[in-house]
């Protein structure tokens, strides 16, 4: 993983001892629609705590109450930066707070709702003239998000603030060290290396070997409709991603530019299939809770991700593929369970070509690469840490170039990766599939009415643990096998290592040699 510079490690260090707690703002002075401001806002995040309707997507940073972070945007935080730049890695945080807030006001349900509709009702609405009203009247949303751009003007105010937020604006891993000295991990950790070892030949060798013949239908689905962005078209969308300045808030482009961009990359599927749990569909709840899939209409969900590598930020498309399940191939399987699936991404170079692919499954299992030959694999980091688990490379590939990928009937393992010639996926029936984003899956229709996310408050989906976790649990992960929202990934059992690293790519390749 990328290191913070050395001189950033030093200033943040001597300051360290005039922030050693959060910093507080002075009360003396504080205005009444400031004070208004904070209450509602406690009563707003007790609400939802209470309801257990919190988003899991981003950090909450310690001290400053509007703020959340995500991986990406904390790696800025010993970047140099001026006072724009800081005001503008302020504003990121702000953003991604806002988007949290949305999502947990949409799923409260209507009598938490009503406390906090009575809290708003003690903040003036004279002081409120930024809100910008809701469609349909409902303006709620906007007050609430006034109310804490007062209340982080009020805690940016505070003495050491920014020193504090510097050293506070991080994510939190997914690996809970307790449990690792609780199990001996020094020790134990040897033993699910050697696991690991095997499931990695396993793994290199059914892309090595011959493509077994399937055990069902081998259905493929591919993209409802052709995407209509030409190589330049993807080249320019891409070129607006990149030449932005590096620094969040990140650069936007048109929607419909972003839509083509992953319809031009959007994988064929051919899914050995058995079972109705090997087709895919929306997830939804069930009536008595139960965690399910809708397959009478296919779908793939996608959300547009970054990295930074070789000194620039890269644009990741991100789809994934859901199913009902995990079907046990044995009684007692510990790695059966409800839902499934398969997370492909796709980091685009400079240009607007394939750089390097990988892929993980909702629990943040199996994280395989597939490089093209633009990068170069560096060294192994130890001799036990669990690195990238390089299962093809690929060759150079031409702008749009597509692929298609071959599931496993009932493990829904990833079997092959095969580059799609241009007017080659076309050919052969297919069933097609429309693209949603992910952000749909935070807002499901309830069974009782309104509106929940698929996730919890911890970020896993309720209804989904495996009985490996009863075993797993001396890696440090909750609920190992559990399916996760994004940001919750960890995807290393030895070692540490999540989805949504911002280096990922730059800790396990480098560019080739020309």
């Amino acid at each position: 993983m990328r290191s913070i510079p050395a001189p950033a490690l030093i200033l943040a260090a001597a300051l360290a001892g005039c922030a050693a707690s959060p910093p507080v703002p002075d009360a003396e002075g504080e205005a009444p629609a400031d004070a208004a401001c904070a209450r509602l806002l406690e009563t707003f995040d007790a609400a939802v705590s209470a309801a257990g309707t919190a988003d899991a997507s981003y950090a909450r940073v310690d001290g400053f109450r509007a703020l959340r972070v995500d991986r990406l945007v904390a790696s800025y935080a010993y970047a140099p930066m001026d006072a724009a730049r800081f005001g503008a890695w302020i504003a990121a945080m702000r953003a991604l707070d806002r988007d949290a807030r949305a999502v947990e006001l949409a799923n409260l349900p209507a009598d938490a709702r009503s406390r906090v509709d009575d809290a708003l009702r003690t903040v003036p609405r004279s002081d409120m003239s930024g809100a910008v009203p809701a469609a349909g009247g409902d303006d709620m949303m906007a007050r609430l998000d006034a109310c804490a751009e007062r209340v982080l003007a009020r805690d940016l105010s505070a003495p050491h603030a920014r020193v504090w937020l510097i050293r506070s604006a991080l994510v939190p891993d997914d690996y809970r060290d307790s449990w690792r000295a609780l199990g001996f991990y020094p020790i134990t950790g040897f033993g699910l290396a050697a696991g690991i070892a095997l499931y990695e030949r396993e793994a290199r060798a059914a892309f090595a070997g011959e493509r077994a013949a399937p055990r069902g239908t081998l259905t493929t689905y591919r993209p409802a409709f052709a995407s209509s962005a030409t190589p330049e078209a993807v080249r320019h969308t891409v070129a607006a991603l990149v030449a932005a300045d590096p620094l969040p808030p990140l650069p936007r482009v048109d929607p419909a530019a972003l839509d083509a961009l992953f319809a031009a990359y959007a994988p064929d599927y051919a899914i050995d299939t058995v079972t109705g749990d090997d087709r895919p569909g929306r997830p939804h709840r069930r009536a008595d809770g139960v965690p399910d899939v809708d397959a009478s209409a296919p779908v793939v969900y996608t959300r547009l991700a970054w990295t930074r590598f070789d000194q620039q930020l890269l644009p990741q498309l991100v789809y994934t593929v859901w199913f009902a399940q995990r079907p046990p191939r044995f009684a007692g399987d510990p790695l059966a369970g409800r839902l499934d699936g398969l997370v492909w991404r796709v980091t685009l170079d400079r240009d607007g070509a394939p750089l390097a692919f990988d892929t993980i499954h909702p629990c943040g299992c199996y994280h395989q690469f597939v490089p093209t030959a633009r990068l170069a694999a560096r060294p192994p980091e130890g001799p036990i840490e669990e690195g990238a688990l390089i299962v093809r490379t690929l060759p150079e590939l031409a702008v749009g170039t597509r692929v298609r990928l071959d599931l496993a009937t009932g493990t829904h393992y990833l079997r092959g990766v095969t580059p799609i010639a241009p007017g080659e996926g076309a050919r052969g029936a297919a069933t097609g599939y429309t693209l949603l984003p992910v952000a749909a899956l935070r807002t499901l229709p309830a069974p009782g009415g309104g509106t929940a996310s698929l996730f919890g408050p911890d970020g896993i989906v309720a209804g989904t643990e495996r009985p490996e976790r009863y075993t797993l649990w001396i890696s440090g992960i909750e609920s190992a096998g559990a399916m996760r929202q994004w940001g919750r990934h960890a995807t290393a059992f030895v070692g540490r290592r999540h989805f949504d690293e911002p280096f990922l790519i730059e800790r396990y390749f480098t560019r080739a040699s020309p």
